[in-house]
């Protein structure tokens, strides 16, 4: 049967409103979709594919299948525009298999809407928000240490907890410790709920924020955007796999200066900013290593 192509752009939503809710299911497997919207939350597959959610900002997203090139577009908070097919997804619903070579970029760092701020208790039947972007609050792991079949769990006081899907990138590595917040996507698999995780952030970063905000650490950076000095997240990327890394962000906010990340020199922090201070701050921007790390 002839591919009918649909040449003009889809909104998510009205790709998302097909949807059977019962089965996530799409009916028509023939017609080429183009969609724009911005990458919410990935997963890299057994088999090397890309399972990733892409959602117009503040709604919810469509679950779309990537292999090769078309793999390293796909980075949360990238705007993307491609073209698929739906097809079965490899969570038992329908997933839109992008066509070779069709997925470009055309913004980084971009926000995808408010989270939807929850706690644990909420998984217990999540379907209201399925695909939609959300924040898991004031919950800890449950181990030390993430295994290598990419599912983690996270609990909260109360006793609830969580299951999350994780990048088979953070196998072996020690879990935030501590009260954190989980954001991700939604997603049922085999009958169970879990939340593909997007990024893991500390409940107290709020309060480091402010104390950065004091120190006027934001004149020059921001979390998520280059301004004079690296997004935190970028720092943090960079050392991502580094376990001196908190000792080396401390030596920098003592010393200042410029060259690593271009010319725009630094400002010595040694005798302004108290040393437990700068290891808060430290500890805070390395949290944001999880952003890469669950990309991989």
């Amino acid at each position: 049967m002839l591919m009918v192509a649909a040449w003009a752009e889809t909104p998510i939503k009205d790709l998302v409103a097909r949807l059977d809710p019962a089965t996530g299911k799409f009916p028509d497997v023939e017609t080429e979709f183009t969609i724009s919207g911005i990458v919410s939350a990935r997963l890299t597959l057994p088999d090397g594919q890309i399972l990733a959610y892409v959602q117009a900002s503040g709604e919810t997203g469509v679950p779309v299948l990537a292999v090769a090139a078309d793999t390293a577009a796909l980075v949360p908070r990238q705007l993307v525009t491609l073209k698929g097919t739906f097809t079965n997804g490899p969570l038992g619903t329908s997933a839109l298999r992008i066509t070779a070579g069709s997925c470009t970029v055309g913004g980084t760092n971009r926000p995808f809407g408010s989270s939807e701020v929850r706690g644990a208790d909420f998984f217990k039947d999540p379907s209201s928000l399925n695909g939609r972007y959300v924040q898991i609050t004031n919950v800890s792991f449950t181990a030390t240490k993430f295994g290598a079949q990419g599912v983690a769990k996270v609990r909260a006081e109360n006793g609830s907890e969580v299951n999350l899907l994780v990048s088979k990138a953070v196998a072996g590595l020690e879990t935030p410790k501590g009260s954190i917040n989980v954001f991700g996507v939604p997603v049922r698999n085999a009958g169970a709920w879990y939340l593909l995780a997007a990024r893991f952030l500390p409940t107290n970063g709020k309060m480091t924020q402010n104390l950065a905000t004091k120190h006027t650490c934001l004149t020059c950076h921001t979390p998520d955007a280059k301004i004079l000095g690296p997004s935190y997240r970028d720092v943090a990327a960079r050392y991502r796999s580094d376990p001196e890394a908190a000792g080396k962000l401390v030596l920098q906010m003592e010393a200042g200066g410029s060259g690593k990340w271009g010319p725009v020199a630094m400002t010595p922090f040694r005798g302004k900013v108290p040393p437990d201070e700068m290891k808060q701050l430290a500890d805070w921007i390395l949290s944001y290593r999880w952003d890469a790390l669950l990309s991989e």
